[in-house]
C-alpha cells in the first residue's frame, strides 16, 4: 500500500482514495476493497449508473437475500450483492466530477457577526 494519498471523497460506509506513488484509487466501500486505475474506477461508475435497479429488484423479489442487485465480477464464482440504497452510495462515492462545492466560514473574506 502507498502511504502518499489524498483522501477525495468519503460517504458513511466508504472512502476514496488517490494513492499518488501507486498513481490508482482505492475504494474501501463496507467490507469490500478495491484498488483500481483511472480507466478501471470510470468503469465502475459507468457500469454502477447504467444498473438497472428495477429489473433486478423484479427478477429477484423473491430471493432470499436482502439484497438484489448483482454486481459481477472478473471471478466467475464471486458476485457483489447490493441494494439499491447501496448503489446509489457508491455512485456518490465514484462521482469527482461534481459541480458542489461547500465552503467553511474562514474561506468568506467579509466579517461574520455571530448572533
Amino acid at each position: 500500500m502507498c502511504y502518499n494519498y489524498s483522501l477525495l471523497n468519503k460517504t458513511k460506509n466508504g472512502v476514496l482514495l488517490w494513492l499518488k506513488g501507486c498513481k490508482n484509487y482505492q475504494l474501501t466501500y463496507k467490507n469490500l476493497n478495491f484498488n483500481l486505475t483511472e480507466e478501471e474506477l470510470l468503469a465502475f461508475e459507468n457500469y454502477l449508473k447504467k444498473v438497472d435497479i428495477e429489473y433486478w429488484e423484479e427478477e429477484y423479489k423473491n430471493s432470499i437475500y436482502d439484497k438484489k442487485i448483482p454486481i459481477p465480477t472478473l471471478q466467475k464464482n464471486f458476485i457483489i450483492l447490493l441494494d439499491r440504497f447501496e448503489v446509489f452510495e457508491l455512485i456518490q462515492l465514484l462521482q469527482l466530477s461534481s459541480n458542489i462545492h461547500f465552503i467553511n466560514y474562514t474561506s468568506i473574506k467579509n466579517k461574520i457577526i455571530w448572533n
